[in-house]
């Protein structure tokens, strides 16, 4: 039960006091470091809880004075007045209580003098920030190493300023959660830690999560606590004002809301299911198929979210979700391709593989028989399918895209680099090569493909045949041919001297003399000085910063800086799953194994089927079992 405060009689001529509220706010400002430091004092120094109410209720108090030293001593106070300042905000009849509890809470900054010093920088700009800055800072404490943003990021829950920053810092938190996840275990008590009593909704929200991965096999306390998510979700859905949510702010009005508010959702499920209630965790999913459509979204973008909540599902062990989808579709006549093929990755999640594969075929003929085909639908569909794991359905969909003569020249350009780099993921490299060439030499019906296009996807045909080149050098050693692959990976370097992966490959042949190794390494030098000119340049772009890590961490230079670059790379970038296998390779590089398995498990994550991701971590596992 939240408490609320107990209401200040009005007295008729009761008005805000102008000059006051600037004394009021400068008392606020220059108490702030005060607050820090009385934030970290034993839980028995800390006043009671109706020792904070009377003072938030004097904060509108008809005497001045007594105004002035409420508002004082709360500041002292710090952070263990927030929960409270925060009902008061939101819930007061008393506009003036409102209003200087909102402004008391908004200086009162969530730093401790526990925090190690780069994240005390950080939650010094964040109390600053506006609220795109402080979204960043949060992505920043969640991947701080040793879990050092932990605790700090789960006191935004309870001390941030507004409803929708509580709700990201909680749902980057809930995220994290996997059932039998190790690294959580470390999590959970810096959680819980961070959100305390804080009786907003997301903050009770993440406490039902750290109750039930602490008891994972009492089945009554798995209960309570996905009973508390629930009802903390629905508080959340309804808007949350009236329990003490600052904001009041509807939740799924922007796209952020809906983001955050799917997290929670999501997470749910995971705990019905832990839970043993799947029948719940089902009907929740069918509540989240059947939503109403945003006027805003278009019917493509609604598909996308049945189709992607629905993988999800099978990902998370429920492929009998798609059963919920017969309400809008009876019998499974699903005219949405991107459904119907998610229907059919669920359906063979089921062992029923007739019928996946009846859906499936459906699917696709439905992208290529509409009145209007739309070739990017068709290469959306073929990216959706490899990051689901349906790679038979995906070469299906990415071979009639290049077959195909009507596919205009941008879609053909774009689905052949991606196609080859499926196909290299696929360890196809042969046939990856083979879709570059004809990218670039013509055949059939096409011409070669301009600059001019190549350009429109941050490339250019110098690229794409050092990229060719380096697929052949991968085929030349899966046939066991080392002359072939050297002179591939020679001919990559020569016409894109920047072919990452190849200098990479280079340096780390067997067969290299002393002058052929010298001369790799010459190479590098020079790439590296040229990215680094190019980050100077563009010192905004990721790319720059994740390539300089992923050559370091792979041959030799500055380890220190590459990690430092590649940390970077992914607060622009934040969790791609290419930037975190960089970081995961800067680890081991640097001998730390298992904090290279970690990064590289949260890479997976992001891309659960990319077989090179997973490669990658099967190797740093074989690697820190021999040490």
């Amino acid at each position: 039960m939240i408490r609320r405060c107990p209401r200040p009689t009005r007295r008729s001529g009761h008005t805000i006091r102008g000059w006051g509220w600037l004394l009021f706010l400068l008392g606020c400002w220059f108490a702030a470091p005060a607050c820090a430091a009385v934030d970290a004092a034993p839980a028995s120094a800390e006043p009671t809880d109706a020792e904070i109410e009377t003072l938030v209720a004097q904060l509108g108090d008809k005497d001045y004075a007594i105004r002035e030293a409420a508002a004082r001593k709360l500041a002292d106070i710090g952070s263990a007045a927030v929960d409270l300042l925060l009902t008061a905000a939101e819930v007061s009849d008393d506009l003036e209580v409102a209003l200087r509890a909102r402004w008391l809470v908004e200086a009162i900054p969530p730093v401790s003098p526990a925090d190690p010093p780069e994240v005390a920088a950080e939650l010094a700009r964040f109390s600053k920030a506006d609220f795109p800055v402080r979204v960043r800072i949060m992505h920043r404490l969640l991947r701080f190493d040793n879990d050092a943003g932990i605790e700090p990021l789960a006191r935004i829950v309870r001390l941030e300023r507004s409803a929708a920053g509580s709700r990201v810092a909680a749902a980057l938190l809930a995220r994290e959660w996997r059932p039998g996840d190790a690294a959580w275990a470390a999590m959970r008590p810096k959680i819980a830690a961070g959100v305390r009593s804080s009786q907003r909704p997301a903050a009770q929200f993440l406490r039902a999560v750290v109750a039930a991965s602490a008891n994972t096999t009492d089945t009554a306390s798995l209960a309570n606590a996905a009973d508390a998510a629930a009802a903390a979700v629905a508080i959340m859905e309804r808007g949350g004002g009236s329990t003490g949510e600052a904001g009041g702010e509807p939740a799924g009005e922007t796209a952020g809301d809906r983001l955050t508010l799917g997290i929670f959702r999501r997470t749910l499920v995971d705990l019905q299911v832990a839970a043993g209630r799947r029948d719940l965790a089902l009907e929740s999913l069918r509540r989240m198929f059947n939503e109403p459509q945003a006027e805003k979204d278009e019917d493509d973008e609604n598909a996308n979210q049945v189709a992607g909540t629905l993988i999800w599902a099978v990902e998370h062990g429920l492929p009998e979700a798609v059963d919920c989808l017969t309400e809008r579709w009876p019998e499974f006549a699903i005219d949405e391709p991107l459904t119907a093929y998610a229907a059919a990755v669920a359906f063979r999640a089921r062992g029923d593989h007739q019928r996946a594969t009846t859906l499936a075929t459906a699917a696709g003929q439905q992208l290529i028989a509409a009145d209007n085909v739309s070739f990017t639908s068709r290469l959306q569909a073929a990216i959706l399918l490899v990051k689901w794991g349906a790679a038979d359905w995906a070469n299906r969909e990415y071979g009639r895209l290049i077959a195909d003569p009507r596919t205009p020249v941008s879609e053909f350009t774009f689905a052949g680099i991606l196609y080859s780099e499926f196909l290299h993921d696929q360890q196809r490299d042969s046939e990856a090569a083979n879709i570059l060439r004809s990218i670039l030499d013509g055949g059939g019906e096409r011409e070669p493909v301009t600059d001019d296009v190549l350009l429109k996807f941050h490339r250019d045909s110098a690229m794409v045949r050092g990229r060719m080149h380096y697929f052949e050098a991968c085929a030349a050693e899966a046939r066991g041919d080392t002359a072939g692959r050297r002179r591939a990976l020679e001919d990559a370097v020569r016409v894109f001297p920047k072919e990452v992966d190849s200098l990479i490959a280079l340096y780390q042949l067997s067969d290299n003399t002393a002058e052929q190794k010298a001369a790799t390494t010459d190479r590098i030098e020079r790439v590296l000085k040229q990215v680094e000119d190019e980050i100077r340049a563009v010192p905004n772009e990721a790319n720059g910063y994740n390539e300089y890590a992923w050559l370091v961490a792979n041959t030799e230079g500055d380890l220190r800086k590459a990690t430092r670059y590649s940390k970077r790379s992914l607060e622009l970038s934040f969790d791609s799953a290419s930037y975190l296998d960089t970081l995961a390779h800067c680890r081991a590089a640097a001998g730390d194994f298992a904090g290279a398995i970690r990064t590289q498990s949260l890479a997976l994550r992001g891309e659960p089927h990319n077989a090179t991701l997973r490669r990658n971590l099967e190797r740093f596992q074989r690697e820190a079992e021999r040490r």
